[in-house]
């Protein structure tokens, strides 16, 4: 009977459940609404029953049960404490799941970017967050619970640094900025009234991205406050992924012919063109881990990573590279149709 290997990707956002037969062919997709428990009033059990309907979409469309899923990789938004990871490995096995991992979403662009599978996964979306795998298979993750710990990147921190410098300027004697008026114009703001704008957290959350386009804008430009503010953000990432670094095991890493591949992962990443960013980021890893690292764009769905990931576990060994190519290019035709 045919076997199948199961990613999935189980974002703040949305969830990809991707489908592939053992041998590497692909079988399906299906996109759904968000599965993370911390999304939804009863926690847990709401997970378990939405991923139990999410998943049933596409078993009942091939005519499988979890009984014929061989392996599979789970990538959750909300597994950042081990209390939260053994909940969720919990609810997964409730739902008739036994030979799988599990771990932060960040896990997945490892696994799908990286050729050996090991290396850095850094997000810098809506939120951010650093996850490494070392060579001994062991998985560490920095941050991504909040500001206490180091948590200073992603859009909804780019954007507040952005309103809250705009709010000094205009109310505390702050420091100008180029980006200001086209915030301003954008946002519809009155500088005689700027309590309602900082309170207007609605208006604030609908133009969070052409916000921080306006401060890319005005970085590339040269402006010494907006260029503040996304160095600061590279130089926070690499400070959580350098420590991750040197809190995990690369003894046979990171030398230039040999350097840790660090994926970045995250719209803000991808939209903002500041490359000030990017540079900062990667002097801050490479400054603090004495290491060399190179940073890898992850072209593909990260869900692939949950399918490399299955079949890694499946054979307790690396995926050769002949079927990880084939995987990654199968799922990136799909989803670039999506």
């Amino acid at each position: 009977m045919q076997k199948y290997y199961l990613g999935v990707d189980g974002g703040n956002s949305k969830t990809d459940y991707l489908l592939y037969t053992i041998e590497g062919e692909y079988v399906d997709v299906h996109r759904a609404d968000t599965c993370s428990h911390e999304r939804f009033d009863d926690g847990y059990d709401a997970m378990e029953r939405i991923m139990m309907e999410q998943l049933s979409v596409i078993l009942e469309r091939n005519n499988i049960s979890v009984r014929d899923i061989a392996a599979a990789g789970f990538g959750l938004a909300g597994a950042d404490l081990p209390v939260q990871v053994a909940e969720l490995k919990k609810r997964v096995e409730a739902i008739g799941f036994a030979c799988y991992g599990l771990s932060n979403d960040g896990i997945l662009g490892v696994k799908a970017a990286s050729k050996n599978g090991v290396g850095l996964c850094v997000v810098n979306g809506s939120g951010t967050v650093a996850v490494g795998i070392d060579e001994t298979g062991s998985i560490l993750q920095i941050g991504g619970v909040g500001p206490l710990s180091g948590d200073f990147a992603g859009g909804g921190y780019i954007r507040n640094q952005i309103i809250s410098a705009l709010y000094a300027y205009h109310c505390r004697c702050g420091e100008g900025s180029s980006m200001f008026g086209p915030v301003m114009g954008l946002l519809g703001a009155d500088p005689d009234d700027m309590l309602t704008l900082v309170s207007d957290y609605d208006l604030l959350r609908k133009h969070m991205i052409e916000i921080i386009q306006e401060g890319a804008k005005a970085a590339i430009g040269g402006d010494a406050l907006a260029c503040r503010i996304f160095d600061g953000v590279g130089e926070s990432i690499g400070q959580s992924a350098a420590g991750c670094i040197r809190r995990l095991s690369f003894n046979g890493y990171g030398a230039p012919g040999n350097p840790i591949d660090i994926v970045q992962v995250g719209s803000i990443w991808y939209k903002v063109p500041y490359e000030g960013m990017n540079a900062s980021f990667l002097k801050t890893v490479q400054d603090l881990s004495g290491k060399c690292c190179r940073v890898v764009k992850l072209d593909a769905p990260a869900a692939v990573g949950g399918v490399l990931w299955a079949k890694e576990i499946a054979d307790g060994g690396m995926v050769a590279a002949g079927y990880r190519d084939k995987v990654l290019n199968s799922a990136a035709t799909v989803f670039n149709t999506m």
